[in-house]
Order: C-alpha cells, then sequence, then structure tokens
C-alpha cells in the first residue's frame, strides 16, 4: 500500500473513531411556558399594593398582633427587624422572612415574633403593572422598643 492511501485510511478510522467516541449533542431544553412559570415578584410597579387603611392601619395592626418576648422585656433589649414579604396577585402575604434582625437569641426571638405578626396581617390590595395585578416584595420595618 502506498504511503498517500495508509494516511488517507488512518485518516478516516482516527476521524471514525473521533465522530463515535463524542456523546450525543445535548439539545436545550424548550422554554417555558407561560402557564408553567410562577412570575418572578416585582421591586417597582405603577401601583403599590395597599394595605386596608393604609400605611397607619397596618402599623396599627402589627402593634395589635405584635408580643415582645417575656425574656426581651425581662433583659431590657430592644431592636429592630426587616421583614421582607411578597404580595401575591389576589392580596394574601407569602413567604415572610427576615432581611435584618438584631444579633442573638434576644434578635432570633424578636425576629421569630415579627414573623408571626406579619402573618396575621389583613389582605392587601396587589400592585398593578400594565392594568393587571402582580406579584410584588415588601419590606416592613418592626420596631421593638419598651416604653
Amino acid at each position: 500500500m502506498g504511503m498517500k492511501k495508509l494516511c488517507f485510511l488512518g485518516l478516516v478510522l482516527f476521524g471514525s473513531l473521533v465522530t463515535f467516541g463524542q456523546p450525543d449533542p445535548v439539545l436545550p431544553d424548550p422554554p417555558p411556558t407561560p402557564d408553567s412559570l410562577e412570575e418572578e415578584p416585582l421591586v417597582v410597579y405603577e401601583i403599590s399594593p395597599e394595605y386596608p387603611g393604609g400605611n397607619e392601619a397596618i402599623f396599627k395592626d402589627i402593634i395589635k398582633n405584635l408580643q415582645y418576648p417575656q425574656f426581651c422585656i425581662d433583659a431590657g433589649f430592644e431592636g429592630k427587624v426587616f421583614i421582607q414579604f411578597i404580595v401575591e396577585k389576589n392580596g394574601k402575604i407569602s413567604n415572610p422572612k427576615v432581611l435584618r434582625q438584631p444579633e442573638g437569641d434576644y434578635g432570633k426571638a424578636m425576629a421569630q415574633e415579627a414573623i408571626r405578626a406579619v402573618r396575621l396581617l389583613k389582605d392587601f390590595t396587589p400592585a398593578m403593572q400594565n392594568g393587571r395585578a402582580v406579584r410584588t416584595y415588601m419590606t416592613l420595618p418592626i420596631v421593638f422598643k419598651l416604653n
């Protein structure tokens, strides 16, 4: 066999091995349909969510629902907890979480109580964007202060 034929045969065999040794191409997942996606809550929107009675009412209801942890009172401990939650399209509150709290066991107790009080709030009028109700983030500062 001539040198050219031998080199050609070697390239063909090598090329076949390389081609057959490759994994099958992975096709990307099809794009999700609107029905299969849960909309991400918005941070900026045209019309803000509104609590029945306005901002004054939301803080009155927080104060009414809030139970200052007794061991924090005994220790004279005060602090501020920031709670973020989602106002859903139907106005209900979901996914409350602590963004910031005082450190230590006192802070943990205050944070747990702040989340409990937020969960007891009434339904909001949802935020609006382009004429339709949308999910939105809200953040509330909750202050624990002894009189």
